[in-house]
């Protein structure tokens, strides 16, 4: 991507000279949007960040939490949206593997990924060939460095036909002594080690910085390429570098170009790199090409001449091929030679930070809701659970492995949230989960961005965990647009309220720019993943119910339909707003979970689809099914549509001999029947619901 006239006339003003060939690339690697957050940093800096159990936020390549005293968590989300509607295969691949690699920077051992998805309807050729080849990109990626995908969430809407979103989290665990040190020094060396530099992924950030459009297959090459067998070994490798090295880096997006600047910059030294001397597996690159490349499979390990030995060691023990091809200095540059020649001097203070620049921002109205029609119940039932949005994603998650490691205690399709044992500390467990719902983020960014928090945070503590950070990703089209930057401001708004509200500190994030195909922007996608502890992995609550089992609705009902998946699939309307906020009912439903599990049979929450969708995911889950009067939820509604299908907050269905809120039926037989009194609404068999609700991928 090109840089602006001014940002040239910044850079030729702080150099004192027109910038060389290899400083023109590094400037645009480095100072694109995807790498400098040029146009979306001065608001991130909002986000609340900080609690007594973070132990490092935003602003390098992992965070930590520390959930157990001398025992942290990393957690990350990447998104790879561009590289994935070109090549949708090593798009996801790739994103996988870049996420991964950044809990590898802490020492951590990756014991988990999560994915959020978004692509077009599965009727589409095109959405489909990008979603099936997505799916195995992960599949095959995540199987082979034996890295378990636990858990996500997928959507299908139009917008992402041609452009899907791509979103990849990774979540490490280290002892608090394996993490590497810092303290950087001048005259500690910089190797290079993975996969020889070559022509995939030129580019690539500058690529994931601009609008696709038709002729973008000729950005073929700006994806990158995976190679999970040397991922693997990059793994392995990391856990017994402790001792070794004082940091590590991953080299990823903006390649060279980014790893030199934010080393430079985080430890407020120079650095002199001799880009010759990088391993190459394409010989005939030139200084800007090595500067730029985003090959994949790569750290940047920090050394001190002393500790060189111990790492060599390793990487030939591994097989990993390296470079030792620069090192820290005293002048606060960064220096680049190609043979002996320097071919680019920048000072750190200008080639760290791209200019701040702030676009214009409109604000729109949604299309209010309109009088509906209350159509047959039945029919609307079968329209809403047969969503794919609704669907049981057994065909995606079954092609993922997700008991490798051993650590998986509730597994995909059994709850709300994955459930994983830490091992470390006997039966101490965490509890992750990430939500998104475009069309709430379309009607009211603010509002939209507050219910995808809430939703992660609510399914972490219906499965009985207790919320401690989240990370986030906000994917929008062109910051041009005044409508599209409003969108953004807002969704990091509705964030900030949300965060802080409920207590849980924003550790990290991403935002990816210019998701548009030809001259239409995607619905704004804005997926949070929040991540919680349980104390016991044994009383997590799955989304079950047994023979007998009293059924029972937590919170209150509201007419609530804005934006729902009930108002898409019955009456092809996007419209309203979205269901409103209560934060303190979700507190509530934390303290709630906690004095019952244990206690339980099961739990689920309450969200897209409305009450209809918790009851059948619930029986097809539990292979049983229930009698349930719908008329016995606390509510304020008159219709039986908005009472079944509202997608108000604050709400989850609990399975047991005794249960919180309002028994409104029992588990048993196998038939889910739904009444209002003795009125029959629907009453389907259980077989007959995992039919209705399979996804055909």
């Amino acid at each position: 991507m090109a840089l602006s006239r001014e940002e040239l006339e910044v850079i030729e003003r702080g150099l004192g000279r027109p910038p060389s060939e290899v400083e023109l690339a590094l400037f645009r690697s480095h100072w694109s949007e995807h790498c400098s957050y040029k146009s979306t940093r001065m608001w991130l800096r909002r986000l609340p960040s900080r609690a007594p159990w973070v132990v490092r936020g935003p602003g390098t390549d992992a965070p930590l939490v520390e959930i157990a005293e001398g025992l942290f968590v990393t957690f990350k989300i990447e998104s790879h949206n561009h590289p994935s509607a070109i090549d949708p295969y090593n798009g996801a691949a790739t994103g996988v593997g870049g996420i991964i690699r950044d809990i590898l920077t802490v020492e951590a051992r990756p014991v988990a990924l999560l994915v959020n998805l978004h692509f077009g309807p599965l009727d589409h050729p095109h959405a489909r060939w990008i979603a099936s080849n997505v799916v195995r990109g992960i599949s095959d990626y995540g199987n082979r460095v034996g890295v378990p995908v636990v858990g996500g969430e997928t959507w299908f809407d139009e917008d992402f036909t041609y452009t899907p979103i791509v979103l990849a989290t990774c979540v490490g665990v280290v002892e608090k002594g394996k993490v590497p040190p810092g303290g950087v020094e001048t005259g500690d060396l910089i190797v290079v080690a993975g996969l020889g530099a070559d022509k995939s992924g030129l580019g690539g950030s500058a690529f994931a910085s601009k609008t696709l459009r038709e002729e973008s297959e000729e950005d073929l090459g700006a994806v990158q390429v995976a190679d999970p067998l040397m991922g693997k070994k990059l793994i392995d490798l990391v856990q017994e570098a402790v001792g070794c090295v004082k940091f590590i880096k991953d080299l990823g997006g903006g390649g060279l170009a980014t790893a030199l600047a934010e080393l430079a910059e985080w430890f407020g030294l120079g650095v002199e790199a001799e880009l010759d001397k990088i391993h190459m597996s394409d010989r005939e690159m030139g200084p800007a090409e090595v500067l730029s490349s985003e090959t994949q499979e790569r750290l940047v390990f920090v050394v001190s001449p002393q500790g060189l030995d111990c790492l060599k060691s390793l990487l030939e023990k591994y097989e990993v091929p390296y470079s030792v091809m620069g090192r820290f200095v005293k002048s606060g540059r960064v220096r680049l030679l190609w043979r002996g020649e320097v071919v680019g001097d920048v000072p750190v203070w200008l080639a760290a930070k791209a200019p701040e620049m702030v676009w214009p921002r409109e604000s729109y109205e949604p299309p209010p809701l309109p009088e509906i029609p209350e159509p047959p119940i039945d029919k609307a039932v079968e329209l809403v659970l047969s969503s794919p949005n609704v669907a049981v994603k057994e065909a995606i998650y079954r092609r993922f492995d997700f008991d490798v490691g051993v650590r998986t205690a509730v597994k995909p399709g059994e709850g709300d949230a994955a459930v994983l044992k830490l091992y470390e500390r006997g039966n101490l467990g965490i509890v992750v989960k990430g939500d998104a719902n475009p069309r709430y983020a379309y009607l009211d960014p603010r509002l939209g961005a507050a219910n995808a928090f809430v939703k992660a945070y609510r399914n972490v503590a219906v499965a009985g965990g207790v919320p401690k950070a989240a990370v986030d990703s906000i994917n929008v089209g062109s910051p041009a647009r005044p409508a599209v930057y409003w969108q953004f401001v807002e969704a990091v708004e509705g964030l900030k309220e949300a965060a802080e509200a409920l207590g849980v500190p924003i550790v990290g994030g991403k935002v990816s720019l210019y998701n548009e195909y030809g001259d239409r922007p995607i619905k704004p996608t804005v997926a949070v993943v929040v991540l919680g502890v349980i104390d016991d992995v044994s009383t997590a609550l799955r989304a079950l119910w047994r023979d007998g089992d009293g059924v029972y609705l937590w919170g209150f009902t509201r007419g609530e339909v804005g934006g729902s998946e009930y108002l898409y699939r019955v009456h092809r309307l996007v419209a309203g707003r979205p269901p409103s906020v209560d934060y303190a009912a979700e507190r509530r439903i934390v303290e709630e979970v906690q004095r019952w599990r244990g206690r339980l049979t099961g739990a689920k929450d309450v969200g897209v689809g409305g009450l209809a969708a918790a009851l059948a995911k619930m029986a097809v889950a539990s292979g049983v099914g229930a009698d349930v009067d719908v008329c016995k939820a606390p509510t304020d509604v008159g219709r039986l549509d908005y009472l079944l299908f509202s997608e108000s907050n604050g709400r989850f269905v609990a399975a047991g001999e005794e249960g919180p809120g309002v028994k409104i039926g029992v588990a048993g037989g196998d038939r889910l029947v739904l009444r209002c009194g003795s009125t029959q609404l629907f009453s389907r068999s259980v077989d007959g619901l995992k039919e209705l609700m399979s996804l055909g991928l």
